[in-house]
């Protein structure tokens, strides 16, 4: 993979427009001064979606035998007042 050089004066002129190319065309970007390099610049990979809540739940596995009914039986409570 190519790396492209870019004077920080020309960097500051075009900033938008380097970006954008390097969005596109996945290129890093080595921004130099007085002809030394100073930072660097690399495209993100593109985030994996998050899946919906309801698709999330489709998935996780949850058997829901009654899904109206109680959670749990009153023989499971031991409360005391």
């Amino acid at each position: 993979m190519s790396v492209r050089r870019v004077g920080a004066v020309e960097f500051e002129a075009t900033c938008m427009t380097i970006i954008d190319r390097m969005r596109d065309d996945g290129e890093p970007v080595i921004v130099t001064k007085g002809g030394e390099p100073v930072a660097m610049m690399t495209p993100l990979s593109h985030p994996k979606r998050r899946p919906s809540l309801i698709g999330a739940l489709r998935s996780a596995g949850y058997d829901f035998d009654d899904s109206f009914g109680p959670v749990s039986g009153a023989g499971d409570w031991n409360a005391q007042s």
